[in-house]
């Protein structure tokens, strides 16, 4: 039996997220509203994507790319403030 797309794919709206580290590994959980997972569409539906912290890393600058955003600059340290 052969599937469809449509049969691999979910959609709904993110509502919340959160990260727990697992060694050198994170798990990025993402709650959706309204999933066309669930029976139920009040249900809140959990994705956990576990990835390296360089995938990480890479999926947070894609998201500042693709949002018009600009990362946030990292604190300089004192010595840099009053040197540099």
């Amino acid at each position: 039996m052969a599937s469809t797309v449509s049969d691999k794919e979910s959609y709904g709206v993110l509502i919340n997220w959160g990260l727990q580290s697992l060694g050198s590994k994170l798990d990025l959980k993402l709650q959706c509203a309204g999933s066309t997972r669930c029976d139920d569409r009040v249900a809140l539906d959990d994705h956990h994507i576990v990835m390296t912290r360089e995938q990480a890393a890479v999926l947070a600058n894609y998201l500042f790319e693709v949002s018009g955003q600009t990362p946030p600059r990292a604190r300089r340290g004192l010595l840099a403030r009053w040197f540099g």
